[in-house]
């Protein structure tokens, strides 16, 4: 019993230069709750080789295990595993390489495949890496006489809660500053490289009625993007209203080789409380687009592709 109280984090011995253990290494020395291993235990009573990776600071855990001579990889807190993907040993299917590279963003190279196995927010999942850096490539896999779609961006996790309480303090003491909000979900997006951001909705109450509030906070509390024009990440409810669009965005844009003879689908300007923010989406080459959160000094936040597959 003593073995399954303590248990320390250490690297997972998977096969492959481009697996996530090389993406995301892991320092020795950390104890895990016994009470956490027992959550795994129970779903996998057969597991073995159980290697803790923390996620979110004494809340969440990812875990790498071996079961009946398969690997799994899944997030666990202290009730529950979700997230939980089967390993894929055999390579990366054909059908998606070939679908991929018939797409403008389709010179990456593809690895580390896994199968949705239970409670997870993709049927595949996969690591892209596309113009020297990483992503988190999630495939929705492919089904008889009909298309399919893959999304990545640099988010490998992107943890849910209805509790402000479980997000950083900076999260509350910054809703507090508007005094008719009120906290209804937030998400940490926690990336590839191990940095985190978290995106906020809110609901702004104005004489009874209610309007949506989202903002998005870097991981050393500093807000950097803050909109009342949608209603989830990437769901906005207004049509195009940034004309025009300002020159550092579209020299960005323009220098995207990746992007070249990109189209407009939507151009959004939000300034609440002196904060300008900007999103724009742009299509390419009638199956491929990307989706782009700028600050007021129109830095890059987040960038996500998706692409339509044939």
């Amino acid at each position: 019993m003593k073995a399954l109280a303590l248990i320390f984090i250490a690297a997972l011995a998977f096969t492959g230069c481009n697996d996530l253990k090389d993406l995301r290494p892991v320092g020795p020395g950390t104890e895990i709750p016994v009470t956490v291993v027992n959550v795994v235990k129970a779903k996998f009573p057969n597991g073995e080789d159980l290697v803790f990776k923390p996620i979110l600071e004494d809340k969440v855990w990812e875990v790498k295990l071996t079961s009946e001579a398969a690997q799994y990889s899944s997030l666990v807190d202290f009730g529950k595993m979700w997230e939980t993907f089967k390993v894929v040993p055999d390579g990366v299917p054909a059908t998606l390489q070939q679908s991929l590279q018939k797409t403008v963003f389709g010179d990456g190279t593809l690895s580390a495949y896994s199968r949705a196995y239970f409670a997870t927010t993709a049927n595949n999942k996969l690591i892209y890496n596309y113009k020297g850096g990483n992503y988190s490539f999630e495939w929705a896999g492919v089904y008889p006489n009909t298309n399919s779609s893959a999304a990545f961006d640099q988010s490998l996790y992107r943890i849910a809660t209805y509790d402000v309480a479980e997000l950083p303090a900076f999260v509350k003491d910054t809703i507090k500053t508007f005094p008719k909000a009120t906290f209804v979900m937030g998400y940490t997006w926690v990336r590839l490289d191990g940095s985190k951001l978290y995106y906020v909705m809110g609901k702004l109450n104005e004489g009874g009625m209610y309007d949506q509030l989202s903002l998005l906070f870097d991981e050393r509390g500093k807000l950097r993007w803050m909109s009342n024009l949608f209603t989830q990440p990437g769901a906005p409810v207004s049509s195009s209203n940034l004309e025009p669009v300002p020159a550092e965005i579209k020299q960005y844009l323009d220098n995207t080789p990746e992007l070249a003879g990109y189209q407009y689908e939507r151009k959004l300007r939000s300034n609440i409380n002196g904060l300008d923010s900007y999103y724009v989406v742009v299509g390419v080459g009638g199956n491929s687009r990307c989706e782009l959160y700028f600050d007021k000094d129109f830095n890059v936040l987040n960038k996500k592709y998706t692409v339509l597959l044939y």
